[in-house]
């Protein structure tokens, strides 16, 4: 029952984040937040650079977190294609897409490699070192590929004057969200909490309740995954001859292994799998946090990045299915998760 109890706490911040940036992006979109930022955008009459935004993504993802990349950006590059007249899937896809390429750079950037630090008591520049080369590769080619699926410039057309007051009262509680982000681990305050505190006062401010949204069913059933697993293989799984991974063969076979179980159970109780408390850091332990933070994004399952973004794609009203879903990731996240294994397997 304590291991148990374990799993799931270590997955508990990240449900909580989850339940609580759904109603965030619905309460900044009812503000009119997102639309008034399109409309500045339009406004200045200037073309929008898709590699800019391929790069803000991935700076938010790695210096933030790549829940906030998928909450703030993906209502964006929506609103954005919709006012150039393109097809918003593959615009929506950059945030989904940088949450699993940049979320390796640094530990703050996926909970998955919070835990594997906290457990395993390595530092941020272990992390840095180690996988910040590999998820740098991991960026540039994604974006060599997804970028022909997108025009290099898009002109936003003009849609109006933008409503200040959105811009003014949005902007600040997005900015003051940030800050919680960026101060709030000094001051024990957790991500979640910040986005509770922005959900209430935006509730406020615009008088609407999407509390009817809430994840909670998934938020439910992947606790109960963590629980289980941790009940099920407190010690994690494989002996030290398989986390030590000699060779680029055994290597591969380990980042192969936590690819397949990431996209089966999700990727933070598949890290809990390799992070076990008195465990060493291993060659074999890096390459299986590559693979829970990069390629759990094969199926949207996978992650819980993913499956915030799937819930926001679909109440925004662009057409999402599986068959869509691969089509649009997995032609980037396979290049790109060869290109940084490679890179792993020759630094470590």
């Amino acid at each position: 029952m304590h291991d148990a109890i374990r799993g799931f706490d270590e997955i508990a911040p990240a449900l909580a984040f989850l339940v609580a940036a759904v109603p965030f992006a619905r309460l900044l979109g009812e503000l009119g937040f997102f639309e008034a930022v399109v409309g500045e955008v339009g406004r200045r009459g200037r073309p929008v650079s898709v590699g800019w935004f391929w790069a803000i993504g991935a700076v938010t993802t790695a210096v933030l977190n790549l829940d906030t990349t998928i909450v703030l950006l993906t209502p964006l590059a929506i609103g954005l294609a919709r006012h150039a007249d393109e097809d918003p899937l593959p615009f929506a896809a950059i945030p989904l897409l940088l949450a699993g390429l940049a979320s390796s750079f640094l530990p703050v950037s996926n909970l998955t490699t919070l835990i594997v630090v906290d457990r395993l008591g390595i530092g941020p520049l272990d992390v840095l070192r180690t996988l910040g080369p590999a998820s740098l590769v991991a960026v540039v080619i994604g974006w060599l590929v997804h970028r022909r699926r997108v025009p290099r410039r898009i002109v936003v057309a003009h849609v109006g004057r933008p409503d200040a007051f959105a811009l003014r009262v949005g902007g600040a509680v997005v900015a003051g969200l940030f800050l919680w982000f960026t101060v709030g681990d000094a001051l024990h305050l957790p991500p979640w909490a910040g986005l509770v505190v922005a959900d209430v006062v935006l509730w406020r401010i615009t008088g609407s309740a999407p509390w009817r949204d809430l994840p909670l069913r998934t938020a439910v059933a992947l606790g109960a995954v963590a629980a289980a697993l941790g009940a099920i293989a407190p010690g994690g799984i494989g002996s030290e001859a398989f986390w030590d991974a000699p060779t680029a063969v055994e290597g591969i076979g380990v980042l192969g292994v936590s690819v397949v179980v990431s996209n089966v159970v999700n990727n933070v109780p598949a890290s809990l799998l390799a992070a076990t408390p008195g465990a060493v850091m291993t060659d074999g332990r890096w390459l299986w946090l590559l693979g829970v933070n990069l390629g759990s994004l094969i199926l949207p399952t996978g992650t819980l990045a993913a499956l915030l973004w799937w819930r926001l794609v679909d109440a925004d009203g662009v057409p999402i299915d599986l068959r869509r879903y691969l089509r649009v990731v997995v032609p980037v996240v396979l290049p790109a998760l060869v290109a940084a294994t490679a890179v792993v397997l020759v630094s470590v």
